[in-house]
């Protein structure tokens, strides 16, 4: 697996397997995103809430086969271990899934990993022969005085080095209002953190994108303070002299934290989530009730397509959608289709910010 690419943490939402499907090769070629494993929720794909795990497991492994296929990826079950359940043992029948379909992702531990998820951990690197794993630490990790005792004990019992691990430095929701001196404080950080230049990639990940409950009606746009700061990272450690490649992540176009969404009980607004060089522009209209209200999405995709943000049908599938949408060549279509529309294009527009376009032919 390569050493450079850019991670995207995903909840594993159908409309953001859609997106990562609706790539170019040359873009998929650069991302290595990361699939959280979410408590039993709605399925959109299936359209109802599956009844056991393993149901659920089963989607979750379909989706990666159906829109990922075999590309490089992370899979992270820590959210499966919700209301004092251990529901360890799924990770081991996810892998068998999808083993079966020649698929065989880099499973995910975190220094608060039970002793019971490593071991799981352990037997199904040596039953799949994989050779890399990812270590996902906190902020609250990386200040423990014990952090390198900690990474020891647990890569000892898993049978890992450094080497052999992506690092996965997650800074969640972070402040990164403070550009400047929260770039400052992380690259001090970095100075003493263990086997910096160790690991076989290290990548810093974060987002300052909005809860919904911050995003009111109209358009709004959004300070990506999160890839201001990963720019400003790299032009301190160049300036440094422990510095090495640090990889991009973030978590697309959504806020961190989980809540289990059910369109039977909850309703949600209509809304387009479009990234720009150094913002997000958010236009949102009212409650969704019942499909007929789905045409206030036509509105909204003529309102960001009259901006001056907007990039061009060209630029994306995502953007091509909207241009269609606008020219009234499609239906506006569900909540779960501009979900993909907005992740499909901004996951080309990191991969073309991060890497020069003469790398992508």
């Amino acid at each position: 697996m390569r050493n450079d690419f850019y991670l995207p943490i995903l909840k594993s939402k159908d409309g953001e397997f859609t997106a990562l499907s609706r790539l170019t090769v040359s873009h998929k070629k650069w991302i290595v995103p990361l699939f959280e494993v979410t408590p039993l929720e709605w399925d959109h794909a299936e359209r109802k809430k599956p009844k056991t795990l393993d149901e659920h497991a089963e989607s979750f492994c379909k989706k990666i086969v159906k829109r990922w296929g075999n590309g490089d990826c992370f899979v992270d079950t820590v959210l499966l271990n919700f209301r004092n359940v251990d529901n360890t043992p799924i990770i081991g029948l996810i892998f068998e899934m999808l083993s079966r379909e020649n698929i065989v992702p880099k499973p995910v531990i975190h220094l608060s990993s039970t002793s019971r998820l490593i071991s799981t951990v352990d037997r199904i690197c040596r039953k799949y022969s994989i050779q890399e794993i990812a270590v996902r630490i906190t902020p609250g990790d990386a200040l423990s005085p014990d952090l390198e005792t900690e990474i020891d004990k647990m890569l000892t019992q898993l049978r890992f080095s450094p080497r052999q691990c992506h690092l996965i430095f997650d800074l969640k929701e972070s402040n990164f209002s403070d550009v400047n001196g929260f770039s400052e404080s992380i690259v001090s950080l970095l100075e003493a953190f263990p086997y910096l230049n160790k690991w076989k990639s290290f990548s810093l990940v974060g987002t300052s994108f909005p809860p919904s409950r911050s995003i009111k009606e109209g358009v709004s746009e959004w300070d990506r303070n999160e890839w201001k700061f990963y720019l400003e990272v790299l032009k301190r450690l160049a300036g440094v002299s422990y510095s090495r490649e640090i990889n991009y992540g973030d978590y697309s176009i959504v806020s961190p934290e989980y809540f289990e969404f059910n369109p039977k009980t909850m309703s949600s607004s209509a809304n387009i989530k479009y990234t720009h060089d150094e913002k997000w522009i958010v236009v949102k209209g009212k409650a969704l009730k019942d499909s007929s209200t789905y045409q206030q999405y036509r509105k909204l995709a003529n309102d960001l397509y009259g901006s001056k943000y907007y990039m061009g049908e060209g630029y994306s599938e995502g953007d091509l959608h909207i241009a269609k949408c606008v020219r009234e060549e499609i239906t506006p279509g569900s909540p779960n289709v501009w979900i993909w529309v907005g992740s499909n294009h901004h996951f080309t527009k990191v991969v073309n910010d991060l890497f020069s376009i003469l790398a992508l032919s």
